[in-house]
């Protein structure tokens, strides 16, 4: 167990970086503009420490709150078992220690590359007094998706603004993606998000919740963006490009 926790607590370096050499190699120079538009969202960190009940703000270095969110890498340990949990205290030593860790990659990265470079630098980390095994599902690995810049997305950020009767929204974009370069790919269609997550809501914890307000402006939304990709759509048809009001 105390090697495993060793193993753990060298993933990042002191900078907040993950610390798996190589692992930004291939990543993809931050957009200017997406900085800036994510920059110009109303956010404090005093607001975020409240609203995610999160003690600290930590994350790589460099980066705002946002980005480290939506935009760069991250690794997480989802699960860490040894012994006997929840049993009565035994003096018995666990003999096996396990963790399981979830990757979340960005353009330019390639999940069976960083699998190669994982399992290098768990071999050369872990101490040869100590068997191991490093499994990665490389079935279930999704390849980084960015949302495109696509005139739907605009149709999207103007349903919002309509939806929630706000005046800048923001360009909803995602973080990590699920399958969405698959279908993307497949379809041969850019893939859009809309979310109505609020950071208070727990997001996948077990007291998970939502926010009845949300969920209706985002129902309203969807309406809104149905009629705003018609009117794209009559546009193009009149061949001028300009959406009528």
């Amino acid at each position: 167990m105390f090697e495993l926790s060793r193993l753990l607590a060298r993933l990042h370096g002191e900078d907040g970086r993950i610390a798996i050499p190589g692992f930004y190699d291939d990543v993809e120079p931050l957009p200017g503009d997406l900085r800036q538009a994510i920059a110009d969202l109303p956010y404090t960190d005093e607001d975020w420490l409240s609203r995610s009940e999160t003690g600290a703000i930590t994350g790589e270095e460099g980066y705002t709150v946002l980005e480290r969110l939506w935009l760069r890498p991250a690794v997480e340990v989802t699960a860490l078992v040894a012994g006997d949990p929840g049993e009565v205290s035994r003096g018995a030593v666990p003999a096996v220690a396990a963790a399981d860790l979830t990757f979340r990659t960005v353009p330019g990265q390639r999940v069976e590359k960083l699998a190669d470079l994982l399992q290098q630098w768990v071999d050369a980390t872990i101490s040869g007094a100590f068997h191991h095994r490093l499994t990665v599902d490389l079935d279930t690995a999704q390849e980084p998706y960015r949302t495109p810049d696509h005139p739907a997305v605009s149709a999207l950020e103007r349903a919002m603004a309509r939806g929630f009767r706000a005046g800048a929204v923001g360009r909803m974009g995602n973080a990590g993606g699920g399958p969405a370069e698959l279908l993307a790919r497949v379809l041969r269609a850019p893939v859009l998000f809309f979310g109505t997550g609020l950071v208070e809501d727990h997001w996948h914890d077990s007291d998970e919740s939502a926010s009845l307000d949300v969920l209706e402006n985002g129902a309203v939304t969807l309406a809104c963006f149905w009629d705003e990709l018609a009117r794209m759509q009559r546009a193009k048809d009149d061949g001028d490009g300009h959406i009528p009001e």
